[in-house]
């Protein structure tokens, strides 16, 4: 008896439920009566949605491409330093410098001048292969061809009493060099993709220039030969374009040389000569272009 009555309430208490639910879904509007119009609300369920804030997850970086630099006394620079170049690599590579002046180009001189015709060019080749000896320092050879050609086919300078005229003179200046260098790099990335870097090289360069005037029988020369001694600062940008393939650009800012010279003249006369000096600026026949392969 006791079993039915329990079975009984279940079934009554499911039957409510449901007549509940029934309704509940029945009732999906509300109609509300004002004055003479019937306005009905339909019931529109919304379920809110919370967005909770996660903070984005960082990629660890590889602390093996850093490079631990001991500060010099209490002086600390605060860069990071980045693996650019790895030890035991070899790098090699071509740099290029080109220089063209022609007066046609030129809307100052017309200003200035009249009758003018003059024209100068540079080339320099440099091919370099290098080794590093730990990571972001490198040493190596570097070998160079430069060819300087320019000349005044014609000059006039009238400026009340000064009356200056030129024409038919040309300089030309080949030199072959070969010098040691020293890389320091510097990577800006923890991917190993820029980087900066300093160049100190010590050089010899061997060549010869004619300077000359005139024409056919008129024709007067001067033939030199220089040898040369050099210390050069050369700072620069390095970017790998692909994963063993860089391009770089330098610039000389500081230079020390030696040069010691023989003259012949077309005359007969010959002439020597030495000479040094120090240059400490940005020398815009020595600006480099070059292409860098890493092995």
């Amino acid at each position: 008896m006791m079993k039915i009555k329990l079975w009984y309430i279940v079934w009554c208490l499911l039957f409510c439920v449901g007549c509940l639910q029934m309704k509940a879904q029945n009732v999906d509007s509300v109609s509300v009566v004002r004055g003479d119009s019937l306005f009905k609300y339909k019931l529109v369920v919304v379920h809110d949605t919370v967005y909770v804030p996660i903070p984005e997850t960082k990629m660890p970086v590889d602390s093996s491409r850093i490079i631990y630099t001991k500060p010099v006394g209490r002086y600390d620079r605060g860069i990071t330093n980045y693996r650019f170049i790895p030890k035991h690599k070899w790098i090699g590579g071509v740099t290029v410098s080109v220089f063209n002046f022609e007066s046609d180009n030129s809307r100052l001189l017309f200003s200035l001048l009249k009758d003018i015709d003059l024209n100068l060019r540079t080339l320099s080749v440099k091919p370099f292969v290098g080794y590093a000896i730990k990571d972001n320092t490198v040493i190596g050879l570097k070998f160079g061809y430069s060819r300087i050609s320019g000349g005044i086919n014609n000059l006039a300078l009238n400026i009340e009493d000064l009356d200056i005229s030129l024409k038919d003179i040309k300089y030309t200046d080949d030199s072959y060099s070969f010098s040691f260098f020293h890389r320091s790099y510097i990577g800006l990335d923890h991917k190993g993709l820029f980087g900066l870097f300093n160049e100190t090289a010590l050089g010899y360069s061997t060549g010869s220039t004619r300077f000359s005037r005139g024409a056919d029988d008129d024709l007067k020369y001067t033939d030199t030969s220089i040898n040369q001694l050099k210390v050069g600062i050369n700072p620069g940008i390095a970017i790998f374009i692909m994963p063993n393939v860089g391009a770089e650009v330098s610039f000389g800012v500081a230079g020390f040389t030696y040069n010691w010279e023989k003259q012949k003249k077309s005359t007969g006369e010959t002439g020597k000569r030495t000479n040094s000096g120090a240059n400490f600026k940005i020398n815009l026949f020595n600006i480099n272009i070059g292409i860098t392969v890493c092995i």
